[in-house]
Parts: structure tokens; C-alpha cells; sequence
């Protein structure tokens, strides 16, 4: 009985977060909406709402569900739980102002890169990467960065369970190609995307590395008719890994200081 109620209850728990991603998706939504998105009985949606609801995860404006403010100060958290990453945001803001283009502070998450930090320069295209948004690593500049300084075991975990997925023509879906690609990033310290993630983009990234692993990747993408050349190999990379090593002093400052504050003398 007992395993029985525990199943219950993951079932439970599976569908709320369904819901929740539903919402987030669709935006405000009728019941029948969602319940039909997710393929429920109406009745079984509506309980799962109401309870939402009262724990203020759900907010309801007339006959329309909508995510409830009070996953703000989720996200907030999850943003600042690590002292880099409140820090990158001014080296985002400073990058995106210095090349016109998009810049981002891009970390991992379950085998994923999370956008955590996004600031649109003068010239930047708005291609639908917002704070928050989930990408495959393989595929972008941010995402060999990181894997390229992270222990190969915990890379081989991340492809079993992902795969390499095509998402742009130029997109490497070859386990052994992305090995080597992640060599020369090791070796030159830079990664790049030439349209791998999205035809027409390049990108091109850093890592931010505490104890000699990637805690996030600074990163700038564009147009790859206008980051290209000498700016895309050459310019904007410099521009990135000077504001990686002033982060990277920073973060190792910081993380010194917290542990002489826990010095008992």
C-alpha cells in the first residue's frame, strides 16, 4: 500500500508542474484549455488549479489561470543561489553595450544550459532566448564552454542523456567531433557556434571557472553576417575574456572571504 500512495503521489506532483508548464506556455488560459493541452479530464485539472491556487502558485482573473507572482521569488533565488551569478549580470550588461550585439550569462542545470542573465545591445537581434529558457549544450557557444571544463565523465552522463540533437544545419551530432571540438575550447579557451544552434547566428563564448570548472559561460551572439572576421575570431572574445577574469577574481575573492568569516580563532 504504501509504494502504491508513493506512486500516487509522484503521479501527483507530475501533473501539477505539467500544469504549471502549460500555463507558462499558453500564457492566461481557460480551464478547458488547459485541460485539453494536457490531455485531462477537465474535473481532475480543476482540482489540481484550485490547489495551486490556494498556495498561491496559480492566480485566477475571471474564467482565465495564470502563474501566480509567487514563483518571482523562486526564480530570484535560484538566480542568486551562487554568488557568480549575481555577479556576472553588470559584465552581461557591459558586453551587450560594448558590441551592439546579444550577450548572456549561460550556466548548467540536469545536463542542460539555463539562461540566467540576457541584455540586448543597440543592433541585437531578438531571436526568443529569455531568462530562464532551457538550450542543449552541444549546440551553443555558452553550452561547449562549460562543457569543455567539466570532467568527462560528467560530459558522457550529459550525452546519454540528451543525445546531440540537430537544431541548425551546422550543428555537430557526432560524439567524437564534439570531443574534439572541446579539445581545441580547452585549448584556446574560447568556444564558438558558427550557426549551429540557429541557422543565420553565430556566438561565440568564455567560461567562468571556480576551481578549475566552468560555473557558467559569458556569452555574445549575432547575426553571422555581421559577427564574423577578425571581430567574431578575434575582438570580441578579448572583450569577454577580460570581463571572465575580472568575474572570476571576484568570485574567488568573494568565496575567500566567506570561509576567513567562518574562522573561529
Amino acid at each position: 500500500m504504501a509504494d502504491r500512495n508513493d506512486t500516487d503521489a509522484i503521479q501527483t506532483t507530475n501533473t501539477s508542474f505539467e500544469i504549471i508548464h502549460a500555463l507558462q506556455e499558453l500564457g492566461p488560459a481557460r480551464l478547458s484549455a488547459i485541460a485539453d493541452r494536457l490531455g485531462l479530464a477537465e474535473s481532475t485539472t480543476h482540482r489540481h488549479l484550485q490547489t495551486l491556487s490556494d498556495l498561491r502558485y496559480v492566480s485566477r482573473d475571471g474564467d482565465r489561470y495564470q502563474i501566480g507572482l509567487r514563483f518571482a521569488r523562486l526564480g530570484r533565488a535560484a538566480q542568486t543561489r551562487d554568488p557568480a551569478y549575481e555577479m556576472a549580470k553588470p559584465h552581461i550588461q557591459e558586453l551587450a553595450e560594448e558590441t551592439g550585439e546579444r550577450a548572456q550569462f549561460v550556466v548548467e542545470d540536469h545536463g542542460l544550459g539555463i539562461y540566467l542573465h540576457v541584455e540586448t545591445g543597440s543592433r541585437a537581434v531578438r531571436v526568443g532566448f529569455g531568462v530562464g529558457r532551457q538550450i542543449h549544450l552541444h549546440s551553443s557557444s555558452a553550452g561547449k564552454a562549460i562543457l569543455a571544463h567539466s570532467p568527462r565523465e560528467h560530459v558522457d552522463d550529459i550525452l546519454d542523456q540528451w543525445g546531440l540533437p540537430a537544431h541548425a544545419t551546422n550543428t555537430i551530432t557526432d560524439r567524437d567531433a564534439l570531443y574534439d571540438e572541446l579539445e581545441t575550447v580547452r585549448e584556446r579557451g574560447v568556444a564558438f557556434n558558427r550557426e549551429e544552434h540557429v541557422d543565420g547566428l553565430n556566438g561565440t563564448a568564455v567560461p567562468v571557472k571556480r576551481d578549475g570548472r566552468a560555473v557558467g559561460a559569458l556569452a555574445v551572439a549575432g547575426p553571422s553576417h555581421r559577427l564574423t572576421g577578425e571581430w567574431f575570431e578575434d575582438e570580441v572574445p578579448s572583450m569577454m575574456l577580460a570581463a571572465a577574469n575580472e568575474l572570476e577574481l571576484n568570485v574567488t575573492y568573494a568565496s575567500d572571504a566567506s570561509a576567513t568569516d567562518h574562522i573561529v580563532e
